[in-house]
């Protein structure tokens, strides 16, 4: 934009009010046309929460790319940087509570949000930075050029303050067998002494016909339990990160919030299930977390 080929673009105001808009998460993550996964899961949610998000693309996709085809591209690391850039040059970094980081594309674009994440920290002592280390899942293998998984671990862990993984990925960033719910634990105490205060691990095996989800920080372990229910979709986890986080700015306990976003993360599966669509409606997941926080019991186990 601050090319002169790219003049036209722009112009003047002839009035407008001096003070910054507000803005409550800065959500660096994918982007489809069709479906929801990333920014296209994680932004309805928030928003039906009544937060302001600032949307930071780093894939612009016809949709997921396990259809038949697939249209879009990775942004180039050099527009993510200027994007985020941008952000900072309109003060955003200290004005949010929270940047939320999902699915880079490219190893380029992960090394690019660790040079912003960076420069702005230091200078924005209200952000919280929370991880979601998209890599994989067990039922497809890591999905990621695998330079992610070295910068997930010594650039951007440090600075986070809440990490996501699923069991697939917790295993990957910590070489530790992490599918059962004591290795789950054992590894996520692995992740905590790198820097994060908590540590979310999702999709962790339970009872038959049960999946664990896992709240461990260095004093708490807790425990939830829901249905494994038979429908895979993309952006659960994208859902999960984006009610958790909207709940804790909205000043719920930790635990609170864990419990209502895995209500409305299930909810919206049903949801889904129940339509028979193949998408995830992320529509049901923020009414249901409202209305039903504790439709999945809390278990302290330490």
């Amino acid at each position: 934009m601050n090319n002169p080929d790219q003049s036209h673009l722009v112009h003047g105001r002839r009035q407008r009010p001096d003070g910054p808009s507000p803005v409550d998460v800065i959500s660096v993550q994918s982007q489809l046309v069709y479906g929801h996964a990333g920014n296209s899961a994680a932004v309805p949610p928030l928003r039906a929460l009544g937060l302001r998000v600032a949307e930071v693309p780093t894939t612009l996709l016809s949709n997921a790319p396990f259809y038949d085809t697939t249209r879009g591209r990775v942004l180039p690391a050099d527009w993510l940087a200027e994007l985020l850039q941008g952000a900072s040059e309109r003060g955003l970094p200290q004005r949010a509570g929270a940047v939320v980081s999902g699915y880079f594309g490219s190893v380029a674009n992960g090394a690019a949000f660790a040079d912003w994440l960076d420069e702005v920290l230091p200078q924005s002592p209200d952000l919280r930075y929370c991880l979601d280390p998209v890599i994989g899942d067990t039922h497809t293998g890591p999905y990621v050029e695998p330079g992610l998984e070295n910068i997930f671990s010594e650039r951007l862990l440090p600075h986070a303050w809440l990490v996501t993984p699923n069991a697939f990925e917790l295993g990957r960033l910590t070489g530790m067998p992490s599918l059962a719910e004591d290795d789950a634990i054992a590894a996520s105490r692995v992740l905590l002494a790198r820097g994060p205060e908590w540590v979310i691990a999702h999709s962790v095996s339970g009872d038959p016909g049960e999946l664990v989800t896992l709240a461990i920080s260095r004093e708490q372990v807790w425990r939830w339990t829901s249905p494994h229910l038979p429908v895979d979709v993309a952006g659960t986890g994208d859902v999960l990160m984006a009610l958790l986080v909207g709940f804790l700015l909205r000043g719920e306990a930790f635990e609170e919030a864990v419990g209502r976003a895995i209500s409305g993360v299930h909810a919206a599966l049903e949801a889904t299930l129940a339509a028979g669509h193949e998408e995830l409606d992320v529509l049901a997941a923020t009414p249901a977390a409202l209305s039903a926080p504790h439709r999945f019991r809390a278990q302290r186990l330490g």
